[in-house]
């Protein structure tokens, strides 16, 4: 319920939290990466009868996916710089610039990826399953890095890929997930 509430206030007038930047991250990230994983798991354990027992790969991926929804929220707006700039459409993306939209998103990618390398190895003994958990974080990691240094700032086509290939990576997480 609290999805659809949420979802509806980012699109439905007077509220929009769309046209807010701060509150438009916030209403992705709380509904894409936390809801989405944590409150959903959760929620269906409850539906179908099952006690409340703490995950921790459950909050792992709520946690991480919260980032990552985060980052996107981020760079949403990234495909669409040219026309918001002709426009005069005020986006954070117009105004701070793909280059910097771009550095700042791989780094936090990075940093949640390192984040789960060392969760993996930090876990307790059964926790994660090692191999995905540390070397599939550190693979998907090294891709992005690839797909950011191929980012050509200037190129609308570039742009495209590096935003369609973060949202690969987003999707790969839950490959991910089920084998951690």
């Amino acid at each position: 319920m609290l999805g659809w509430v949420l979802g509806a206030i980012y699109s439905v007038p007077p509220l929009r939290t769309k046209r807010n930047p701060l509150a438009a991250g916030l209403t992705i990230a709380t509904v894409r990466g936390f809801l989405l994983n944590f409150g959903v798991y959760y929620a269906v354990r409850d539906a179908v009868g099952a006690p409340f027992a703490w995950s921790p790969k459950v909050s792992f991926v709520a946690r991480f996916m919260t980032v990552f929804a985060t980052v996107i929220a981020v760079t949403k707006d990234l495909p669409d710089i040219e026309g918001d700039r002709k426009y005069g459409i005020s986006t954070f993306a117009s105004k701070v610039g793909v280059k910097r939209i771009a550095e700042g998103a791989t780094v936090c990618l990075l940093l949640n990826y390192v984040h789960a390398v060392a969760t993996g190895i930090l876990g307790g003994a059964g926790s994660f399953n090692l191999v995905p958990m540390v070397g599939g974080h550190a693979a998907l990691a090294a891709m992005l890095l690839t797909r950011f240094r191929a980012l050509e700032p200037e190129s609308l086509a570039s742009i495209k890929r590096y935003y369609k290939h973060i949202w690969d990576l987003f999707y790969l997480e839950y490959v991910l997930y089920a084998l951690i």
